[in-house]
């Protein structure tokens, strides 16, 4: 130890003990500039879209900065700061383990940038780090003075959030110019654009490219009265970019904020001036306040958990992370992301809000518990509210809502899935083809329960007086690819990047009554400058657009991301319908490999013979004498185990499941789990409120016979 007094004597008056402490303080500061800071709020700083989704106001986000700086240092000075006042020794093993714990985070964050990630590795070299640097803060000199001196970064990553990095022009304002001259005719009744999130354009579509109304009756009823641009797409994978250009017809620049203050010139203000605004922003802040009232803000201690879970994703191994809420599906209140995701956590109904159908009482009582509303249930509950407050007379009424947005766990019906399989990401992984048919059903399963809210806002604008001259856009930011291998749409590839740009797009103009069906290329971009054109608005030479009206004959400037030939999204719904080529409803949807010509048969009108040699036991079998439950959910996914009575391999071929006599779905997907093996499957809804007879068949299959096998 650098310090004379001996560490074995309590510290008496206290007179030597505050230059000790004083140099800890800083030495503390010094570590967690580099295990916490600095990650910290380079993250956050550099994704600005965090804090424009809660709404963060300047004030907050400094303070966020100043915590992030100052507590977790501060903490661990107090606690040594305590321990010291008992006696020395005690005061020079709480700091050296304080020193340990920040030194084990800064290796942890480091070894996780390089990808290493073996639990037991990570663990030994983490405690490896802690003794060592806990040993030099307290036994050498050159280490102390190392870690006084960086405690100087905290200042520099602070002032570096505040005034360099992308989020530092929500600090620090920037000037808004003005919107030009804008005159609008006078409207005569509601302007209505809707942005859904996520939605490849092939789920909806058979294979000649025409809309499955039997399973998406709301978007064939949206079409049969508007224009449906088939061969529509987006110029950008992500939310933050895709919702302003949708609202400005720019493509804006990289630098960009989805804010008001980077993007004055929108559809707000474009008819904010004339009509009132209803609005949602899930992502983007894009609405003036005078147009607008702000929406609430978020506390500061949202901002605090959400980065602490950030954090916990950034140092901790994967077996830990694992436990952590999702970070991966919004843009922040990320524990609530974990009820969404789980919704068999007995605290998805206290996270997560949700909505049904106006035949029901589910969606109230979602909204009445005051819930998480960036979950599923959350933004269709949003999207009701806005629908039903719409009236006949001009208004402008916007809504960005994350749906068929992942988690799909929402039902057409309002219910929600009570267990949502683990994504399984491996090709190699056992299971992983059968888990990326289970994923599209249950996001086909999400996209229905959107689809229950588009044909519920076409009924509801057709009920009004004004609907003739009622003006409907029907977009989505961005799709999504959901065949393997290049899942998703953060990496875009030549393989993907038709599912992941390709977008529904459909317009309504003022006075058209019956669809129409148009396949040359469109653009999101196109969106304000239609509406501009078909609402006969006239702009100044300050507003400019990269797009183009889609209905005055004009050409497009900007080159799609896609191919420009609608063949392209035609065969994409093509090859899905021959891999879920049973029907066209939703019971057809659940029929998946050899047995799935089984689903939706009645299974008395089969053969039942002796039980099988398989054992099968569902988690949820407890949930069947009483649904929905009371959380509104239901076992739309069945998971459990499988157990052959000789110990030897699993099935060759998927089981099937029976939900009251009638098969309703597939089980597979197995993966070792113990002596047996795991499997799920995505079932039709054929349950009845109240008590369920669920049954597991193997099937036996010799020619056109077919037997099946109890398994239960």
């Amino acid at each position: 130890m650098s310090e004379a007094e001996p560490v074995t004597t309590p510290p008496g008056d206290g007179s030597s003990v505050w230059p000790t402490l004083r140099r800890r303080a800083l030495m503390l500061a010094g570590l967690s500039a580099l295990a916490i800071t600095q990650p910290v709020l380079d993250l956050f700083g550099q994704n600005p879209q965090f804090f424009v989704a809660g709404n963060y106001a300047s004030g907050q986000i400094a303070l966020f900065a100043l915590v992030v700086a100052i507590v977790p240092p501060l903490v661990g000075w107090l606690l040594t700061a305590v321990a010291t006042l008992v006696t020395r020794r005690a005061g020079t093993v709480v700091f050296g383990v304080v020193a340990g714990l920040f030194g084990a985070a800064f290796l942890l964050a480091f070894l996780r940038s390089r990808k290493v990630d073996a639990f037991a590795l990570v663990t030994l070299l983490a405690v490896a780090a802690a003794v060592l640097v806990g040993v030099l803060v307290v036994k050498a000199r050159p280490a102390q003075l190392f870690t006084s001196y960086l405690s100087v970064a905290n200042v520099g990553f602070v002032a570096l959030f505040l005034f360099a990095s992308p989020a530092a022009d929500l600090v620090t304002g920037g000037g808004t110019a003005g919107i030009g001259d804008v005159d609008v005719p006078p409207l005569t009744a509601p302007v209505v654009l809707i942005i859904l999130d996520e939605m490849p354009t092939a789920t909806f579509m058979r294979a000649g490219g025409t809309i499955n109304e039997e399973r998406y009756p709301g978007f064939a009823e949206l079409a049969s009265v508007s224009t449906w641009f088939r061969n529509a797409s987006s110029q950008y994978n992500l939310t933050h970019r895709s919702v302003p250009q949708i609202l400005t017809g720019e493509l804006g620049d990289d630098e960009d904020l989805p804010t008001y203050d980077d993007h004055p010139r929108n559809l707000f203000t474009l008819l904010g001036q004339d009509v009132p605004v209803t609005r949602y922003e899930s992502v983007t802040d894009m609405c003036p306040s005078e147009i607008c009232a702000p929406p609430p803000r978020q506390p500061l201690a949202q901002a605090l958990e959400d980065a602490s879970i950030v954090y916990g994703h950034r140092v901790l191994p994967s077996s830990l992370r694992d436990e952590l809420p999702p970070i991966d599906i919004s843009w922040g209140a990320f524990s609530g992301d974990k009820a969404a995701a789980d919704p068999n956590d007995p605290f998805a109904v206290a996270e997560a809000a949700g909505t049904e159908d106006n035949n029901g009482t589910a969606y109230a009582k979602w909204l009445s518990l005051d819930a998480d509303q960036r979950s599923p249930r959350g933004q269709a509950a949003l999207l009701q509210e806005q629908i039903d407050s719409i009236t006949g007379e001009p208004a402008l009424y916007f809504a960005h809502v994350a749906l068929p947005h992942r988690p799909w766990v929402l039902s057409r019906s309002g219910i929600a899935t009570s267990f949502s399989p683990e994504l399984i990401t491996d090709p190699a992984a056992p299971g992983y083809a059968f888990g990326q048919q289970l994923d599209y059903q249950l996001h086909s399963m999400q996209l229905g329960a959107a689809d229950r809210l588009i044909g519920e806002l076409v009924d509801r604008l057709q009920s009004l007086p004004s609907w003739r001259d009622t003006m409907i856009v029907v977009t989505s930011d961005h799709g999504t690819n959901l065949t393997p291998p290049d899942i998703g749409r953060m990496r875009v590839t030549d393989a993907n990047r038709e599912e992941v740009y390709r977008i529904p797009l459909f317009i309504k103009a003022p006075g058209q009554t019956t669809g129409d069906l148009r396949d040359e290329p469109a653009s999101t971009i196109d969106v304000l400058p239609s509406m501009v054109d078909l609402l006969d608005v006239t702009l100044d030479e300050s507003w400019t657009f990269d797009g183009h009206s889609l209905f005055d004959g004009s050409e497009a400037t900007v080159a799609p991301k896609v191919s420009a030939d609608v063949q392209e999204v035609i065969d994409i719904a093509a090859r899905r319908a021959e891999q879920f080529h049973y029907g066209d409803d939703w019971v057809s949807l659940a029929g998946v490999g050899v047995n799935g010509d089984l689903v939706g048969r009645e299974v008395r009108d089969l053969d039942v013979g002796a039980p099988s040699e398989y054992r099968v036991t569902l988690t949820q079998a407890d949930l069947f004498a009483d649904l929905p439950t009371a959380e509104a959910t239901a076992p739309f996914v069945l998971d459990g185990r499988v157990d052959a009575q000789d110990g030897t391999a699993a099935p060759e071929a998927e089981l099937v499941a029976a939900i009251n006599g009638r098969i309703a779905g597939v089980l597979g997907g197995y993966r070792p789990s113990g002596d047996g093996w795991a499997l799920d499957g995505w079932v039709a809804d054929l349950y009845v409120d109240g008590a369920n007879d669920v049954a597991v068949y193997e099937v036996e299959r010799t020619g056109d016979s077919v037997v099946l096998r109890p398994a239960g």
